[in-house]
């Protein structure tokens, strides 16, 4: 009977830490909507919606280009940056162009510059379009 209850208590003890990183795992790839991309300040997460405008700032250092969700700025919802002049060779497209009126998901970390919620894009692998 001990024998029996230390195989089960092995058994218990493996399938929690198989389970709960994959539990884990799921819970931070499950999306949220723009508009509450604010309550999760300092998280990575997946944030949808929609990019009713943008701006690209050629001339500025760093040639940011500003991806506005869910309502135009100053108003917008999240903001996605890319600092095109930066990593300009991680994308196949001109986000600014591309991207604009398209129901899009993005993954990275949420921040906030100026009481807005922003998010640094670094990558076209960070963007999946949805139709």
């Amino acid at each position: 009977m001990k024998k029996f209850t230390n195989i089960f208590k092995f058994q218990t003890l493996g399938y929690f830490f198989i389970l709960c990183p994959l539990y884990l795992y799921s819970q931070s790839d499950q999306s949220i909507q723009a508009k509450e991309a604010y309550k999760y300040l300092g998280e990575t997460k997946i944030v949808c919606g929609r990019i009713v405008s943008t701006k690209y700032l050629k001339r500025a250092s760093g040639g940011p280009i500003f991806l506005n969700f869910g309502r135009d700025y100053p108003n917008q919802q999240m903001t996605g940056l890319i600092w095109f002049g930066r990593f300009s060779e991680y994308f196949s497209y001109k986000p600014e162009k591309f991207l604009k009126r398209k129901n899009v998901c993005v993954k990275g970390y949420i921040s906030e510059h100026e009481g807005k919620t922003q998010m640094e894009i670094r990558t076209e692998k960070q963007i999946k379009i949805r139709e």
